[in-house]
C-alpha cells in the first residue's frame, strides 16, 4: 500500500530537472505469499534504450516527493523521506508483443530521516510527593531544521540554513498504568550537534491520592547528533516534588540502527 515516484533519464544524464516521465507506483502484496516481498505497480511510458531510474518515497501511501525544477526535492520533519536508484537500466518487453516489464530493486532504500521515540513515566523508588497518575499530554523537540534539501543523485542533505524549528509527539499510549507512555514514533530531519535539543515535556500529574492535579510543561535538555536512517529513543522519568522545577526530569537516550540483520545461514556448512 505504500507509494513511491519514479523519475526516469537518459543513462548518465546529470541535469535532474526536466525527467523523460515520472510515474507514482503503489507496492503491492505477493498474490501467491502474504507477507513475503511483492511487486509495485505503475505505468511509466519509456521507449527501447538504456536509462537510470530514481525513486523517491515518504514511506506514505497517500502521498510522495515531487521534484522542483532545480532537481531538489525540499522536505520538513514529520515525513520519511527515502530514495534509490536503479542505474542502466536497459527498457524492453519481457515477451514479444508485451509493452510491459518486470525490473527486481538491486538495492533497498536510504532512509534520510531520523526516527525518534518519546517515552514519560514516573522515575522508580519513593517520590518525594507521591504520584497517584501521570499523563502525558506532549513533548516538543526544539533545535531541528525546518527544511532540508536533497538534490537528485546525492547520497546526503544539503548543508541546513540553520536548526530553528520545533516538532510535537502529541499521540501517547500506554499497556498498563504501571508502564511508561509512549510516543508514536515520528521521523525528524537530522541535526548536527551543534546546539542543544530542548524539549518540552506536557505532563498531567495526579497526587495526593489523586485529591490534587497539576498540568504544566517540565524543560530538559540535551546535545545529541540525530544521523540519517537511525532510530533514537527519548526516555524521560519524572521525580515529583509538588511544585515545577527543571531538574524535577532525567532525560536518558537510547539508540539503534532500524536495519534488521537476518541470522539465517549463519553458523551452517
Amino acid at each position: 500500500g505504500k507509494t513511491f515516484r519514479i523519475y526516469a533519464f537518459t543513462a548518465g544524464a546529470v541535469n535532474f530537472g526536466a525527467p523523460l516521465d515520472s510515474r507514482v507506483y503503489t507496492v503491492q502484496e505477493s498474490e501467491t505469499t502474504p507477507g513475503s516481498p511483492g511487486k509495485a505497480t505503475g505505468n511509466l511510458t519509456l521507449y527501447r534504450g538504456t536509462y537510470d531510474l530514481y525513486l523517491v518515497s515518504y514511506n506514505s501511501s497517500t502521498e510522495v516527493p515531487e521534484l522542483s525544477t532545480d532537481g531538489s526535492f525540499t522536505v520538513g520533519n514529520g515525513r520519511d523521506f527515502m530514495y534509490t536508484k536503479m542505474e542502466g537500466i536497459v527498457v524492453q518487453p519481457d515477451k514479444t508483443g508485451e509493452n510491459t516489464m518486470l525490473v527486481s530493486l538491486p538495492r533497498p532504500f536510504t532512509r534520510m530521516g531520523a526516527r525518534v521515540v518519546t517515552t514519560v513515566q514516573t522515575k522508580n523508588g519513593t517520590q518525594p510527593v507521591p504520584v497517584t497518575s501521570l499523563k502525558a499530554n506532549w513533548i516538543r523537540i526544539k533545535g531541528l531544521a525546518e527544511t532540508l534539501t536533497y538534490k537528485l543523485g546525492n547520497t546526503a542533505w544539503e548543508p541546513a540554513s540553520g536548526y530553528n524549528s520545533s516538532f510535537t509527539f502529541d499521540k501517547f499510549t500506554r499497556e498498563t498504568v504501571s508502564k511508561p507512555w509512549i510516543s508514536e514514533a515520528q521521523v525528524v530531519l537530522p541535526v548536527d550537534g551543534s546546539q542543544m535539543l530542548d524539549f518540552e515535556v506536557n505532563l498531567t500529574v495526579r497526587y495526593n491520592e489523586g485529591a490534587d492535579s497539576y498540568t504544566g510543561s517540565f524543560p530538559a535538555s540535551i546535545q545529541k547528533v540525530l544521523l540519517p536512517g537511525m532510530t533514537y529513543q527519548f526516555d524521560f522519568s519524572l521525580t515529583f516534588y509538588g511544585v515545577l522545577k527543571p531538574s524535577d526530569l532525567t532525560l536518558a537516550v537510547k539508540e539503534y540502527d532500524t536495519v534488521d540483520l537476518s541470522s539465517d545461514g549463519l553458523g551452517g556448512d
